[in-house]
């Protein structure tokens, strides 16, 4: 498959809390590749949040490298990260608009300033059309179900055409049927764009929908013992093929 997307090695993070150091991530290696989708599980304040700001370069960690599209993304410019942010790297936000306005206008508002404004809206009504959202163009984010505000964020997400997606537990406070939908919606997305798609899940379950699974803990990454599992921290999926 050729060359990781995003690839993560020996990383650790500490925080400072008064005169104590936690420790979050140590040395841990992850790597995301074009066309996978890759699920980190952990519980609340196992550092998820923390892995995902460093894959996206928002965090710059204690040690270790972060590369992104085989270039160091630790030590970045402002400038070139955010040019990074715009056109590469997509994320899928929890929080909505700070302002009332229509999805539509919401999901093409990252493309107005680099794109005319015909191409910006035909695209984002591809995006929406893709998860499923097209009849909530026209509506608030304040009138959208919880299901319906995840799909938007995808849609906002990819509407750039990143190569990297990332997601902070965007299954959170869904129900069964809606977090089947996110879960599967990525994997479909990964696949047939051959997007690299890195999310973090608050629950076992969704996890099994990924084509690689690892867990969080004690700020390294676990795979679940099982005796055919690959020696490399997670399990691999074969196509559409899941196994547990």
């Amino acid at each position: 498959m050729g060359e990781a997307l995003l690839r993560l090695e020996g990383v650790s993070k500490s925080y400072w809390r008064g005169v104590h150091e936690v420790k979050v991530l140590s040395d841990l290696t992850l790597e995301v590749r074009a066309g996978q989708f890759v699920v980190v599980w952990g519980k609340r304040g196992a550092g998820k949040t923390t892995l995902l700001r460093i894959a996206a370069g928002l965090e710059t960690p204690d040690r270790g490298r972060v590369r992104f599209e085989g270039g160091d993304l630790v030590g970045l410019s402002e400038t070139h990260h955010a040019k990074l942010m715009r056109e590469r790297i997509g994320w899928m936000r929890k929080a909505g608009p700070q302002v009332e306005l229509p999805m539509l206008d919401y999901v093409a508002l990252p493309l107005l300033a680099m794109h005319k404004q015909g191409e910006a809206y035909a695209r984002a009504r591809d995006a929406m059309a893709r998860v499923n959202v097209s009849e909530c163009a026209g509506q608030t984010w304040a009138s959208l179900s919880d299901g319906e505000r995840a799909l938007v964020a995808i849609a906002r997400a990819i509407v750039r055409r990143p190569s990297l997606l990332l997601g902070d537990d965007p299954t959170t406070n869904l129900g069964v049927p809606e977090r089947e939908q996110v879960i599967e919606l990525l994997r479909e997305l990964a696949e047939e764009r051959d997007l690299g798609v890195l999310t973090t899940v608050p629950d076992m379950p969704e996890m099994m929908g990924a084509h690689q699974i690892a867990a969080l803990s004690g700020g390294r990454l676990l795979a679940p013992p099982e005796p055919s599992s690959p020696p490399d921290n997670v399990i691999a999926f074969r196509g559409k093929e899941r196994s547990a």
